[in-house]
């Protein structure tokens, strides 16, 4: 299969991303009310569990450890810029794994144009998401911060996040319904990846010698840029060598992701 045809393919995708709109609000709107449904406290709960672990990093680093502020930011702000991204990413790579499966009834529609969900997924993720950034410019108030320019940014980073767990999430749905093991590696594999990034400890306080690996994790591009967005301390453009190797990754990851399901679409219908 030639690049130029999974390339065509990627274009017909954007194609019926835009065509595909209104569906794609629709069911995430639905996919986010329909993860709650039936608890006494309903939406309220992907707001509640977040916070609270928000509280636990902070007592356990901010006061138990009595973590310094970075770079002239307080502990909880550096926390809370990072942890949100983290957020975003686990709750998509985990729901948008498991999509195939958990609509398997719109899988075995032929009409169905299923390569969407992955997307819907991400969707639904996103309305949490928002609302902790806007808890993250509160905070940054709180504590005498304003906002800059630079904060206009947050919508590349946001971008950025998307587009490469659009292409993670093609390759771990697709193969999911054959391996359903994948799920527990994913598990095991994103607590190794959580304090493998700048999320709750400072980059200062890394080895120069482990840092150059860490950079090789797509996350740490938009990590970081999340905190430069919000504290105003630089443009994704001062950062050459790094914009260009995530896109890089992350095109080839689209490509991957294509190409992978293609591959296994045909018998999706049989395993599930």
């Amino acid at each position: 299969m030639s690049v130029l045809y999974l390339f065509k393919d990627l274009m017909d995708y954007i194609r019926d991303l835009y065509a595909n709109r209104k569906l794609i609000r629709k069911f995430s709107i639905n996919d986010f009310k329909s993860r709650y449904a039936g608890s006494f406290l309903g939406i309220m709960w992907a707001f509640i569990q977040p916070t609270v672990n928000i509280a636990v990093y902070w007592f356990v680093f901010g006061v138990g450890l009595k973590s310094p502020p970075t770079g002239g930011v307080p502990f909880i702000l550096y926390l809370i810029t990072g942890i949100i991204v983290w957020f975003f990413f686990s709750e998509c790579f985990v729901n948008g794994t498991n999509c195939f499966r958990e609509y398997s009834y719109l899988v075995k529609k032929v009409t169905f144009n299923i390569k969407i969900l992955p997307t819907v997924k991400i969707i639904s993720s996103l309305y949490t998401h928002i609302f902790f950034i806007c808890f993250a410019i509160v905070m940054l108030l709180i504590y005498g911060h304003s906002l800059t320019p630079h904060f206009l940014q947050i919508g590349y980073y946001l971008f950025c996040l998307i587009v490469f767990l659009t292409g993670l999430t093609w390759i771990t749905a697709s193969l999911q319904p054959f391996f359903t093991d994948i799920l527990q590696f994913i598990n095991v594999g994103m607590q190794v990846l959580f304090w493998g990034t700048p999320i709750v400890v400072p980059v200062e306080t890394y080895p120069e010698k482990l840092l150059w690996i860490m950079k090789l994790n797509p996350l740490y591009y938009i990590v970081q840029g999340y905190r430069e967005s919000f504290f105003g301390t630089g443009w994704f453009w001062e950062h050459p060598v790094m914009t260009a190797y995530f896109w890089g990754f992350s095109f080839v990851l689209l490509l991957v992701g294509i190409a992978v399901y293609r591959r296994l679409r045909p018998h999706f219908a049989d395993v599930l």
